[in-house]
């Protein structure tokens, strides 16, 4: 199969606020840098998303020279800094993974409970804490990331499923960091992506829930296109859009780079299994 060339990448600095375009992807220990490393809990210690808070859509993260300042309407954060962190201690969950966390800043934590009206408390990795997703015999650390480093999404598969529902959808609905381009649907027949300096290794593809149906310049959660996102992308009993992957051996990523996809010897899922 023909090269492909990285379109668009993005990381999330804090987990389910909106993402920052960028040109460059560099890799750490954790996958990519700045990407979900900080992370909102509630009063019950429960990690915070917009699967129950729509409104953190419309938080907007900017860069800055010493760490990312959040802006919400005409409001903005204290600037969330790469070095000042408190000593609370707390434990939560990554879905099945029993997690420590310390809080980043209480006057950060406030100005976010100030903003959604409840007490919630930024917090970020501590330093002990391990987690581990694996891809065949490959084992990658993460942070506040659901299952895996990174998310790669197709932009004809969304060209094709935005056609079908006869309606344009945002690739930010998806929440990608690393958007390609190639024939439609074949991104979950890719066992790797080849370059020079590393691969991506590909695992099973996305599992979704209700966040592509809450519209990113709105916050409002569209039921209707849930309906048909979830009959459009179900998948043996699934609904699934983009495949998770890890980086090995790649230190960065950047837009315009060409990779090689690698087809799997027995695909499990194939073009011809997607209704249409």
């Amino acid at each position: 199969m023909s090269p492909v060339t990285v379109q668009h990448l993005f990381i999330y600095p804090v987990k389910s606020l909106c993402g920052v375009e960028v040109d460059s992807i560099e890799f750490t220990e954790f996958g990519p840098k700045d990407d979900r490393c900080y992370m909102l809990i509630d009063a019950n210690q429960r990690f915070v998303t917009q699967r129950s808070h729509p409104v953190l859509s419309q938080f907007r993260l900017v860069a800055q020279e010493n760490g990312w300042l959040v802006k919400f309407g005409d409001h903005q954060s204290p600037v969330i800094t790469h070095q000042k962190c408190s000593d609370f201690i707390f434990q939560t969950k990554v879905w099945n993974s029993a997690i420590q966390v310390r809080e980043k800043c209480r006057h950060i934590s406030d100005w976010f409970s100030e903003q959604l009206d409840e007490l919630v408390r930024l917090v970020e990795f501590d330093d002990l804490e391990t987690r581990f997703s694996q891809i065949a015999d490959h084992q990658s650390p993460l942070s506040f990331a659901d299952a895996y480093p990174l998310l790669i999404c197709n932009s004809e598969s969304l060209r094709l499923l935005s056609q079908r529902l006869n309606v344009h959808l945002a690739m930010q609905r998806f929440r990608p960091n690393v958007v390609i381009s190639m024939e439609e649907n074949t991104e979950f027949l890719v066992s790797s992506f080849r370059m020079e300096s590393g691969e991506l290794l590909v695992g099973p593809p996305c599992v979704r829930c209700n966040i592509p149906a809450i519209d990113p310049e709105t916050a409002v959660y569209q039921r209707d296109l849930h309906k048909q996102l979830k009959a459009e992308l179900l998948r043996d009993g699934q609904v699934v859009f983009g495949v998770n992957a890890s980086p090995l051996h790649l230190k960065t990523l950047t837009v315009g780079d060409s990779l090689s996809p690698v087809m799997r010897p027995s695909p499990d899922i194939s073009p011809k299994s997607f209704s249409g």
